[in-house]
């Protein structure tokens, strides 16, 4: 099922969605994780938000504050990125969903979790949730890196997007789309940060190995499943021809077919960043798989209006 949609939340002002921010020393070192949201009830899931390549959790500013007004919700930098100390490679989804699940027992988060992944944060959800089902309530995926996408660009448009061997990457300004302006410097500061490239660096170095560890992984577990991709084109250079935007699309759709029951939300006015974007509409997948999971959310009530775009 899909749905092309402009969503209106309308939110209210709470206490409890105050964040705070701690630091937990983990295996991987000192990690940054931000917790907002009201207090779960003992079998009610608490949201875990995980950022794309090359991404802190400054990503997840507009849409954090959202669920907040209704479920508990945690973002974290991996380690590489934002405050969080550095790791040292390899950095594949099966290190990094190891890391997590460690952050979130030794901070006393407790299962179930709704996990939301972003890009190659998608890999990474799709791993935990694999690997740890017991532990999962559901799934969302925000623009997900999916299975054989790959050797699909590779075979069917003979473009590269993994790298083999030695390689490099420029350093470039890179601040994501809708950010406050504080925050926008703060991403543009980090961008320059060479932790930040060398832990990208290793992200993508490992990126056909985390594929592949998605791909081996066990089936995942009977849950709620909401897919919510971009429809806008992100790209208007020869270098991302309009066939790259339709097979990203496409891979996105088949995701879904694999599926059965997983909902598909289209961000029509949105390019990759969907959650700075249309946060909104991230956060009524979010409400949604809370509710199928069992969980009802009040806070999360919207009201769908056809002037909007979501934001």
């Amino acid at each position: 099922m899909w749905l092309a949609a402009g969503w209106v939340l309308l939110w209210a002002i709470s206490a409890d969605a105050i964040e705070h921010v701690r630091f937990v020393d983990t295996d991987a070192g000192r990690v940054q994780l931000t917790c907002s949201g009201p207090a779960a009830d003992p079998g009610e899931p608490t949201v875990i938000l995980d950022s794309g390549l090359g991404d802190s959790a400054l990503v997840w500013s507009r849409l954090q504050p959202m669920i907040a007004e209704s479920l508990p919700v945690c973002s974290y930098d991996r380690p590489g990125y934002g405050e969080s100390d550095a790791a040292l490679p390899p950095r594949t989804s099966a290190v990094i969903v190891h890391e997590l699940h460690d952050l979130l027992e030794r901070a006393g988060i407790a299962p179930p979790y709704l996990l939301v992944g972003h890009s190659f944060g998608g890999w990474n959800m799709q791993l935990f949730a694999a690997r740890f089902s017991q532990d999962t309530a559901g799934l969302v995926l925000v623009d997900s890196s999916q299975v054989n996408q790959i050797a699909r660009y590779e075979t069917e448009l003979g473009v590269r997007i993994a790298p083999t061997g030695v390689f490099h990457i420029s350093i470039n300004s890179h601040v994501p789309p809708n950010l406050a302006p504080a925050e926008a410097a703060q991403a543009r500061a980090l961008s320059h940060d060479p932790v930040t490239w060398r832990t990208a660096h290793h992200e993508l170095a490992g990126f056909r190995e985390s594929e592949h560890q998605v791909a081996i992984a066990p089936p995942l577990p009977d849950i709620p499943i909401v897919v919510v991709s971009r429809g806008a084109r992100i790209g208007t250079s020869a270098d991302y021809p309009p066939a790259s935007e339709r097979l990203w699309r496409r891979l996105q759709q088949e995701y879904v077919d694999a599926h059965p029951g997983t909902v598909h939300f289209i961000a029509r006015d949105s390019g990759h960043y969907i959650q700075l974007e249309q946060p909104a509409l991230v956060a009524r997948a979010v409400c949604l798989v809370a509710e199928r999971a069992g969980t009802f959310t009040p806070g999360c009530s919207l009201r769908l209006d056809p002037m909007s775009a979501g934001r």
